[in-house]
């Protein structure tokens, strides 16, 4: 697993993550445009997953986009983004994960989360990356776990739901200190092809 190019493109043996801005939105915008992404790491509402996907296409100029590209076809399938960098606080905030469903949903996820810490860590220097996931999705949080995230503890009513009251968020994190040993792990974590049974709720009842 290699850096394609540090400042525009990261790739694992599975997918490319390439920054995406001015012409190249095109290439995402018509997955959203027809509905085929979906938020993989956290539920809530799926009008406010719209608005955001959308305000990130709309401002990938000045904002750190990625498109996800299949490794192999060079399909786009999925988009993701920082959703806040605080450059002087040297904090950055992952936005979602959204998919088109070309590929297995926690494989992607793992290796964007994967990817999008490197780049927060080696490419804009932060000393914290975190990330907001819908408290209920388990199999989410063990991922992300897995990964080396930290859970730092739970913001009530923190995701708007179409339905029903607004779902709390646990809030993860990785800093700088832990990053060296964190990386290692998650290119063992990666490189291993039964990762994915070593999830509990993965597991038969």
């Amino acid at each position: 697993m290699q850096f394609a190019d540090s400042h525009a493109a990261l790739a694992t043996d599975r997918i490319v993550l390439t920054r995406i801005h001015g012409s190249e939105i095109s290439r995402a915008k018509p997955l959203g445009d027809a509905g085929m992404l979906r938020q993989l790491d956290r539920s809530g509402s799926g009008r406010a997953a719209a608005a955001r996907m959308a305000a990130t296409l709309s401002c990938a100029n000045v904002t750190t986009a990625f498109a996800i590209e299949d490794a192999g076809s060079g399909d786009i399938i999925g988009l993701t983004a920082f959703a806040a960098l605080e450059p002087e606080e040297k904090r950055a905030r992952f936005a979602p994960i959204w998919s088109s469903g070309r590929l297995d949903e926690i494989l992607l996820i793992s290796h964007v989360a994967h990817l999008m810490t490197r780049y927060a860590f080696e490419v804009l220097a932060v000393e914290r990356a975190e990330v907001h996931l819908d408290w209920r999705l388990r199999r989410a949080l063990e991922l992300y776990t897995g990964l080396g995230f930290r859970c730092e503890g739970r913001l009530r009513a923190y995701f708007a739901c179409d339905e029903g009251p607004s779902a709390d968020a646990a809030v993860l994190s990785v800093v700088r200190s832990g990053w060296p040993a964190i990386a290692d792990r998650q290119r063992r974590f990666l490189a291993n092809e039964t990762w994915r049974s070593r999830l509990p709720s993965d597991r038969p009842p």
